[in-house]
């Protein structure tokens, strides 16, 4: 065999090796019990409301766009790293623009409880680097709704906008549904969530409320099939 033979094989087992080492990841189906995955990550993004009859329009009572910041705990169980299934608890926080620094209509406390199940996407994740993966949850959210005296200065609505505040604060329940996509690397995660919320108010002459919210998300796992991977 010539000095070229030699180049060109080692040329073609660095080629394959590369390949093997950012092939598609496909993990194995370990023995045993149902394995877990505990993850807490935290979301800030922007998130907005449509209330249905606002005490007055405008002000932030009827609608109302800005920033939200929300944590959430999840647990999973599965098999296997392909399709996972559990329950998120997550608390929002919401008052309006600017987190409410000049004043609120509506300033929204919500904590959610939701079914949720995950699959991984192997075709685009790597064996020994980056993962992704893709979310659905749905379930119930409720909680406290505090009305504030609007947005802005107050002038002839003044009496309107004060009553509003001392009356109309409010508990509410209702559902949520979303969506999530996630980066995993190593023990940290990234992801961006979706999430719609239609909201009954109990006791209270306000309507109903449709928040939509969407949010960017970091965050810290523990997953049970590192352990039997490394076994």
């Amino acid at each position: 065999m010539n000095r070229t033979s030699i180049l060109a094989a080692i040329i073609a087992l660095s080629f394959l090796g590369a390949n093997d080492v950012h092939a598609d990841y496909h993990p194995s189906r370990p023995s045993g019990g149902g394995l877990t995955a505990l993850e807490l990550t935290l979301g800030i993004g922007v998130m907005g409301h449509t209330t249905a009859r606002p005490p007055i329009d405008g002000y932030g009572y009827d609608r109302d766009p800005g920033p939200a910041a929300d944590a959430a705990l999840r647990l999973l169980f599965g098999q296997n790293q392909y399709f996972r299934h559990g329950v998120t608890m997550r608390a929002v926080y919401f008052a309006g623009r600017q987190f409410g620094a000049n004043g609120h209509g509506f300033r929204f406390g919500l904590a959610d409880l939701t079914y949720t199940v995950r699959t991984l996407l192997p075709c685009i994740s790597q064996r020994d680097g980056v993962r992704f993966y893709a979310a659905g949850s749905i379930g119930v959210t409720g909680g406290w709704v505090d009305a504030g005296s609007g947005r802005g200065p107050m002038n002839a609505d003044y009496v309107v906008r004060q009553n509003a505040a001392e009356r109309l604060d409010h508990a509410t329940l209702g559902w949520t549904a979303g969506a999530t996509g996630e980066m995993h690397y190593g023990k940290l995660l990234v992801g961006v969530s979706i999430d719609l919320r239609r909201l009954w108010g109990i006791d209270t002459s306000v309507g109903s409320s449709w928040v939509r919210s969407m949010s960017l998300r970091v965050g810290y796992r523990f997953d049970a099939t590192d352990a039997q991977e490394a076994s």
